[in-house]
Formats: C-alpha cells, sequence, structure tokens
C-alpha cells in the first residue's frame, strides 16, 4: 500500500508540473499522511504548498472554516460530503493553491457512530472551480492499513478530478470551435441537488460571494458550460 501511494503522489505530481499547478492538503483521519507522501518526492516545494491536520469538529471550523451546521447529524456529521468538500473549499481558499485534497474519516479500531462504520473515509478534491468527492469503505482493517488506503484512495481521487478537468476543457475548447461567432451557451445547470447519500458529488464551487454558505456555493453543472463563448 505503501508503494501504491507513492506511485500515486508520483502520477499526480507529473499533472500538477505539466499544468504549473500547487496542491494543499486538508487532513482528518490520516494525520498528515498524504502531505508526508507528496512531499517524500524530491522538489516537491515547487508544487505543495501547505497543509492542516484537523482531527477535531473545532479545528476544521477554525482553520477551514467548515460550518458547524455541517457536523449536525440531520447533516450527515463530521464524515461525511459535506465536511470533506468544505475542508477542502478552505483549503485552496487559505493557500491559494489550484489544487486541494481533503479527507475525514473513521480508521478504527474505535470511532464506530451514527451508523458509520470503521473503515469508511469521505475524500474530496477541489481542482480550481471543479470539486470531486466520493465515499469508500475499507472495512476493519488494522488502523494503519486504513490510514494508508485512506491516502491512497484520496490521491487517486485528485488524479481523477485532474483527468476530468482536461477532459473538460478538451470537450469545450472542440464546441466552441464548431460554434458560430457570437453563439452562447445556455449556461443551463444539472437540475438534481447534492444528496448526501450519494456515493459521489461533482460539479463547480462558486468563489465569487463572501455571503454565500459553502452550501449554497456548490453546483453541479457540466463543465463545458462553463466556456464564454465570447471570449
Amino acid at each position: 500500500m505503501v508503494e501504491e501511494a507513492a506511485a500515486l503522489a508520483s502520477r499526480l505530481t507529473r499533472r500538477l508540473r505539466k499544468r504549473e499547478w500547487t496542491v494543499s492538503t486538508a487532513e482528518s483521519c490520516t494525520g498528515g499522511l498524504i502531505a508526508s507522501i507528496l512531499t517524500d518526492i524530491s522538489g516537491a516545494s515547487s508544487w505543495y504548498k501547505q497543509g492542516w491536520v484537523v482531527y477535531t469538529n473545532d479545528s476544521k471550523m477554525r482553520e477551514l472554516g467548515v460550518e458547524g451546521s455541517a457536523f449536525d447529524k440531520g447533516e450527515s456529521g463530521a464524515v461525511s460530503h459535506k465536511v470533506a468538500v468544505q475542508m477542502a473549499r478552505g483549503a485552496r481558499y487559505k493557500s491559494r493553491s489550484n489544487v486541494a485534497i481533503a479527507v475525514t474519516g473513521i480508521a478504527g479500531p474505535g470511532g464506530f457512530k451514527d451508523g458509520k462504520e470503521i473503515g469508511r473515509v469521505h475524500a474530496a478534491v477541489i481542482a480550481e472551480d471543479y470539486f470531486l468527492v466520493r465515499r469508500m469503505d475499507f472495512g476493519e482493517n488494522d488502523r494503519l492499513d486504513n490510514k494508508r488506503s485512506f491516502a491512497a484512495f484520496a490521491l487517486r481521487l485528485a488524479i481523477e478530478a485532474l483527468d476530468r478537468v482536461t477532459e473538460g476543457e478538451k470537450k469545450a475548447s472542440a464546441s466552441k470551435r464548431r460554434r458560430p461567432t457570437g453563439a452562447k451557451d445556455s449556461g443551463d445547470e444539472i437540475s438534481h441537488d447534492l444528496d448526501p447519500a450519494s456515493e459521489e458529488w461533482e460539479g463547480v464551487i462558486a468563489w465569487g460571494s463572501a455571503k454565500r454558505t459553502v452550501a449554497q456555493s456548490l453546483k453541479n453543472v457540466d463543465l463545458a458550460s462553463l466556456t464564454d463563448w465570447d471570449e
């Protein structure tokens, strides 16, 4: 698992360097392991900005701006998509990095609560305006094994997120070339809401208004719809 995580970190690094992007991390259950794996790579100072280990709910709110309401049972609690994506949002905003990776989960052997079993992790990646959040259950393994699995899972998700952004850019560019001059995109959003019980969230995040809550800034949209056809 250590070797797998190191290989995933190398793959992610190549994508960051190609774009000249930087990354930051926000970790709870992994306790800084993702940051450690990334900074084991020589030259990390050119693309790794900073990281947070925020183990308690209070630290998540204080350091990363996670909303207190996100921890309510009715809002899925500390181990949830909502908390993971808000951690990533806070990390990207505070670090001014292009990419942020966040994880929250239950490594064990204790921690079972609210119907969430040991081995569950929620990872979130924000790449510029795009976000991808996913849940995985690894089961009741050794605590260290779970932490390593969580870290590898988050790194794999980061690679996938960057690849989706690249694919979205290619599709947007191709669509723009096919459109007549002056044509405008409809900008229609995908109509379904973000379901807390869903295994995956994907969409874009609005950074413009400080008055909006994190939940209000998350929208499910087609990446190609972000293109300004008048540029």
